[in-house]
């Protein structure tokens, strides 16, 4: 499971949200929807826009990584488990600097890929990983497995985090 959080930008509520919109989701349309409907985009653009600028981005300090990284094998307890700090690199991990790289060159990794994904049905290894802790700024808890393409797919992009 993966934990994100967010604010949306002025503009981007501004622009997407339009009278065809409302079409489409099988609202009515009458005057009064299209009358309201600029009300709606300036008072939610006025709410992103008042957020205080500490929620909306983060501090230097809130945007390191801080990560609890445990392996496990077929049948085992904990094969190995890490403590793992970028920005900057360093922590329990072996190979910190080359773990850290191998996050910031791909950190979408962390989410799972989605349920409508075309895997290959195909085991590639028994084993499996909990990360856990801060990811730029961001607490996420996610699991990593190698049973099917999908999850290889993001086994080997992170391949230096597992030790």
């Amino acid at each position: 499971m993966v934990y994100w959080s967010g604010s949306t930008a002025a503009a981007t509520v501004l622009s997407s949200i339009n009278a065809d919109q409302l079409e489409e989701t099988n609202v009515p349309v009458t005057r009064l929807t299209r009358g309201l409907l600029p009300a709606l985009a300036i008072a939610t653009a006025l709410g992103a826009a008042l957020t205080p600028a500490a929620a909306a981005a983060p501090t230097t300090a809130a945007a390191t990584t801080d990560l609890t990284i445990s392996v496990y094998g077929t049948l085992t307890p904990v094969v190995r488990e890490y403590r793992l700090t970028c920005d900057p690199d360093g922590g329990t991990h072996p190979r910190p600097k080359e773990a850290c790289e191998a996050i910031r060159k791909s950190p979408g990794t962390i989410k799972p890929p989605p349920p409508t994904a075309n895997c290959l049905d195909r085991v590639y290894g028994p084993e499996y990983a909990k990360v856990s802790g801060v990811l730029f700024g961001v607490e996420v808890a996610a699991g990593f497995n190698r049973r099917n393409s999908c999850e290889e797919d993001r086994w080997q992009a992170w391949l230096p985090v597992w030790g």
